[in-house]
């Protein structure tokens, strides 16, 4: 994760502009060293084709996991239950796009996906049901994996109390400005349910060229009591 020093995650709206260094985020995901990346239908936008989406199709596609073999290499994984513009492409830097969908998600997407090669699995009805990506997940061999954004994602993570980790990257950038998204946002009534995290420590923190500071902190959660 990446914020400003006033805790704002949109880099486009930052100053001084050139405040990431070049590498910045490869190094550092090279050195985490995770099985897969998850991210958001937003962030996905900007590896899709445009906005345009799949054509329609009268083809009835059957509600099954279309997935690769377990230990196939790294994933990147998007979670879009109601579908995203056509990708173009099947993977991201050489990884394997797996789209996480719901039984609700339309045969034309679904079709879509297919006829490119993407992977897709199914996770709840309607919305995205996410210990379920994750434990299908857990069966193509990832162990580790990281978020990628955006803060809406990042947030619905952190609520179900599946974040171990933060690894935050605090960049000599200002935002400055009232409304621009924090690395975690969520839409619901405070603490109803209860807050899952109970404990945060730090484990380390490290300056990095450019001014930018590495903090990595380890997260209890209620359900790991």
């Amino acid at each position: 994760m990446t914020s400003s020093i006033d805790g704002r995650a949109l880099v486009s709206l930052w100053h001084p502009t050139d405040a990431v260094p070049t590498g910045l985020w490869d190094s550092a995901r090279a050195r985490i060293q995770t099985d897969a990346a998850i991210m958001g239908r937003v962030t996905a936008l900007e590896y899709t084709q445009g906005n345009a989406p799949y054509p329609a199709t009268d083809e009835t596609v059957e509600r099954i996991d279309f997935l690769p073999e377990p230990g196939q290499g790294r994933y990147q994984v998007v979670i879009a239950p109601r579908g995203s513009p056509a990708w173009g492409r099947c993977d991201i830097d050489g990884d394997r796009i797996i789209v996480a969908v719901t039984e609700s998600t339309s045969d034309s997407y679904l079709a879509g996906l297919r006829s490119e090669g993407i992977y897709y699995l199914f996770a709840g009805e309607d919305d995205i049901d996410l210990p379920l990506v994750l434990d299908k997940l857990g069966d193509l061999g990832v162990r580790r994996l990281y978020l990628d954004g955006g803060p809406t994602t990042s947030g619905r993570f952190l609520h179900a109390g599946l974040i171990d980790e933060v690894s935050l990257l605090l960049l000599p950038a200002l935002d400055g400005y009232t409304g621009a998204p924090t690395i975690f946002e969520y839409e619901g009534e405070r603490d109803k349910p209860p807050f899952p995290v109970i404990g945060i420590e730090l484990t380390s923190c490290e300056v990095l060229d450019g001014g930018v500071v590495w903090l990595r902190y380890s997260i209890t959660n209620e359900t790991e009591r």
